[in-house]
């Protein structure tokens, strides 16, 4: 039997923290998962005492999306339960191991949402002086701050002298022995965002002493080499890594910064550069989509896009002019937001005396936590061919854009085609709820919010790719190269709009081709390392081609052994932070291999 207190399930032991165990648990009134930390109340003495009850202070204070939630606290005569927000993806620093460093784009999104969480911070005089990776927590894409144990209300003065958190993301004025204000928080952000752009601390040494003489005597030096970031990320960095507090930068600084709106502008720019690129406004906006959409991996994520596209579709519609009513897509930027329902009993804040406490706790995973993991196994299944697709478009769109190879728009024809196919087929079958992927709990599945999002956003993805596809062939079929014989028979009879046909086999042929005569003309064009490093981007290209030639191998959706799902995400990476020499002899061997 799982542990029970009051409405709430412990279903398992997910990890321990500096006041004792937390438990991966539910709700019973409302299904919601949770995490619960648990503390022995003999623990509840002096340090340990104050030490909680700041977390609780803090937690009660603070309503933000990306600090974590206190639902509720019980009590009972063993233990304190703390009722908290469950993450689902662990913490950013098992996500930087993993990954080693992440792209600009993702290391600024997740920045964006720890700033977002010290307006409320700051706002509220609330100094978090421990943090780091381990006390960022991921859901569903999304950051989440916790572990406010070291935290501190600021008084009057604003000032304090406790040295309190991680040596390595500590401000020097703290490791110092100085007396520091919240500006030390500053500081620490800087060194989680430099830990996430370059997998490693901007200053480290054996001991504290030397690691104090370092920050202090060694200039900082942004690893360009590992990942090369914007001059808007670089100017962050090296503001809110000031030795001086003084000079460093203000928070109000730091929110009005342009890095708040990095990824909106990015957007904003990318938009009006297709817009103003000749051609159809649908071939236009199918592009823009397909740069923006490349993967999507939580159902959740789809809400995110949808804004994106629909702001996209009004620019379309009126002009980039329209831009202004952009409100960004990427991070809502509210400090403080209405609880939806479920989560309102967390307002009442009580710390009730509870009685019926089973004492025995799962260590194994329960019926409840299996039926959750089945259902997102299997919308991770559907997304991962959706995932397929859009690589598919992303290629064909990489290919339209190669005017050095004749056949390079066939090449990009014929991969829409097939994708559209694709498309297509995934749509039906969800319609008709058939079960293709031989999922488990498929009468369940389909039943809930998950699965229909995931229908209509492809649904909505079978209308885009459907204009692509039209505007593409209106655009090849008046083609020199299908006039006379400069085509062979079949590759000409594909090159119609009939999606239905069967293109398999010509696809394979043109694409072996391509691949190629694209490889030729990187040799040609590339002389040396140099120069390599200029035509890294037909690189990449030629490998995700020959990619396309063995789709079922290269994207197998789990791993049969380790149950490790594929991440499209660290695939696009992979290419992205290899040095160009060895990604050309990662192609060639692999071009030798399939041809």
């Amino acid at each position: 039997m799982p542990k029970i207190v009051d409405n709430y399930v412990l279903e398992r032991k997910i990890g321990s923290g500096q006041f004792g165990d937390v438990y991966k648990g539910y709700n019973k009134q409302n299904n919601q998962d949770i995490a619960i930390k648990v503390v022995k109340r003999e623990l509840l003495k002096g340090k340990f005492n104050e030490l909680l009850e700041n977390e609780i202070r803090v937690l009660r204070t603070c309503n933000n999306e990306n600090i974590i939630k206190l639902y509720d606290i019980k009590k009972t005569a063993n233990n304190f339960y703390l009722m908290l927000e469950y993450c689902n993806e662990g913490d950013l620093m098992q996500y930087q191991k993993e990954k080693k460093y992440l792209t600009e784009d993702e290391a600024i999104e997740f920045l964006i949402q720890i700033i977002n969480a010290f307006k409320t911070l700051v706002k509220n005089k609330i100094m978090h002086r421990d943090f780091k990776l381990a006390n960022i927590l991921k859901h569903n894409g999304n950051i989440k701050i916790a572990d406010f144990g070291f935290a501190k209300l600021l008084g009057n003065s604003n000032l304090t002298s406790t040295m309190l958190g991680s040596p390595l993301n500590m401000a020097p004025e703290v490791l110092d022995g100085q007396d520091y204000n919240n500006k030390a928080d500053i500081w620490s952000i800087g060194t989680v965002l430099f830990e996430l752009l370059f997998g490693k601390p901007p200053f480290t040494a054996g001991n504290m002493i030397d690691l104090i003489k370092r920050i202090k005597n060694s200039p900082l030096e942004i690893p360009k080499k590992i990942n090369k970031i914007s001059a808007v990320t670089e100017d962050v960095l090296r503001k809110m890594l000031v030795v001086d507090p003084k000079k460093r930068i203000e928070w109000d600084e730091v929110f009005g910064h342009k890095i708040n709106y990095f990824l909106d502008d990015k957007i904003k720019n990318d938009l009006e550069a297709t817009m103003k690129d000749n051609g159809q406004i649908a071939m236009n906006l199918s592009r823009f989509y397909i740069k923006n959409n490349k993967v999507i991996n939580h159902p959740s994520e789809i809400e995110k896009k949808q804004e994106i596209n629909n702001y996209a579709i009004n620019v379309a519609k009126g002009g980039t002019g329209n831009q202004e009513n952009y409100q960004g897509a990427i991070i809502k930027r509210q400090t403080e937001r209405v609880e939806e329902q479920q989560q309102q009993y967390q307002q009442q804040q009580q710390q009730e005396e509870v009685k019926n406490e089973d004492e025995e706790v799962q260590t194994k995973e329960s019926l409840r936590e299996m039926q959750i993991r089945i259902k997102k196994r299997n919308a991770n299944r559907i997304l991962h061919e959706r995932n397929i697709y859009v690589f598919l478009a992303s290629v064909a769109e990489d290919a339209m854009n190669n005017q050095n190879i004749k056949i390079s728009e066939i090449v990009g024809f014929l991969l829409v085609k097939k994708l559209l196919q694709q498309v297509e087929f995934l749509a039906s079958k969800m319609k008709k709820k058939e079960n293709v992927f031989k999922l488990e709990l498929w009468d369940q599945f389909i039943l809930s919010k998950d699965y229909n999002d995931i229908y209509m956003y492809i649904e909505k993805e079978h209308d885009v790719f459907r204009l692509y596809f039209n505007s593409m062939f209106e655009r090849i079929k008046g083609s020199a190269l299908l006039v006379g014989n400069q085509l062979d028979s079949q590759i000409k009879q594909a090159i119609s709009n009939n999606v239905s046909q069967n293109i398999d086999a010509v696809l394979k042929q043109i694409l072996q081709d391509y691949c190629v005569q694209l490889m030729q003309s990187i040799q040609e064009q590339a002389k040396n390392l140099k120069e390599l490093e200029n035509h890294k981007t037909l690189v990449i290209h030629a490998d995700r081609i020959l990619d396309c030639l063995t789709l079922e191998e290269t994207f197998v959706f789990e791993d049969k052994n380790t149950q490790e799902q594929f991440n499209f995400k660290l695939y696009y990476d992979e290419d992205d932070k290899m040095e160009a020499d060895q990604l050309l002899s990662k192609v060639q061997q692999k071009l030798q291999k399939k041809l």
